[in-house]
């Protein structure tokens, strides 16, 4: 097998990946591209090995690594979301020391798309391309609320959901409801969910037709702002998110928490 042919069969497995709904095992891989199943899986641990895809430790199946995820958010950054959303990150990490994400659901999963630093005391450890606790964060909250249930127990998978800290929301029932009153108010709140002493609050994206496509979220310590003080935050990033979504061509000018 020639360089080329090694590179061709290594993008149309990409391609068979990407355009699946599900993961896809070694011998489902090889049937798709018309190769031999040691062939495709010579291919799998070379893509695998350069981030570009991921294989599902409990069916051993392959998904899109972080790397690929991040390509595709390299192109959204000479959009208008991408634009608009850094933007308006930018300045709430330098008007209120408030670290910024945006993210999407991609292969059913949540995803950072860009995060920004802000001058306060948390780090971001996190890139382009990483994949996010849908169940944790706000950013995952408030997109997994606008999903149909079957879309999303996909990302969600399934319960008790993984406890990142004994703040986690583990179990479907109180997960609902929590989702619902998401969308009752227009933002997530996650109060130590994800890591101990941060608290973050997030929004969604819409287009002109009203979906949502992406979200922004902020996150700061819980020692820095007592709770009464995280209404006032919320509405810093429904201002930004309602800013990014006009961006898109979204018109209404009635914001969700009203």
């Amino acid at each position: 097998m020639t360089t080329n042919q090694s590179l061709a069969r290594g993008l149309e497995l990409l391609t068979a990946v990407d355009e699946s709904k599900e993961p896809l095992g070694i011998r489902e891989l090889a049937r798709t591209l018309d190769i031999s199943p040691s062939i495709a899986q010579r291919l799998a641990n070379t893509l695998e090995e350069a981030g570009y895809l991921q294989q599902v430790t409990e069916t051993r199946k392959y998904r899109l690594g972080y790397r690929a995820l991040a390509l595709g958010s390299a192109t959204a950054r000479s959009d208008a979301l991408y634009l608009t959303a850094a933007a308006e990150l930018k300045i709430l990490a330098e008007e209120h020391q408030l670290n910024g994400y945006l993210g999407a659901i991609q292969q059913n999963a949540v995803v950072y798309l860009h995060t920004v630093q802000s001058s306060g005391p948390i780090a971001i450890r996190a890139e382009a391309g990483q994949r996010v606790p849908a169940h944790t964060t706000a950013i995952g909250k408030c997109l997994v609320a606008e999903l149909s249930a079957e879309r999303a127990a996909l990302v969600l998978g399934s319960s008790p959901y993984a406890a990142r800290t004994k703040h986690s929301i583990t179990g479907a029932r109180a997960l609902q409801k929590e989702l619902g009153d998401i969308r009752e108010r227009g933002y997530a709140i996650a109060d130590e969910e994800n890591e101990v002493g941060v608290v973050s609050i997030g929004t969604v994206i819409r287009n002109k037709e009203d979906k949502a496509v992406a979200a922004i979220s902020v996150a700061f310590l819980k020692a820095q702002h007592d709770p009464d003080e995280w209404p006032a935050i919320a509405e810093l990033v429904l201002s930004a998110g309602l800013k990014c979504s006009r961006s898109l061509g979204y018109s209404s000018g009635a914001n969700r928490s009203s």
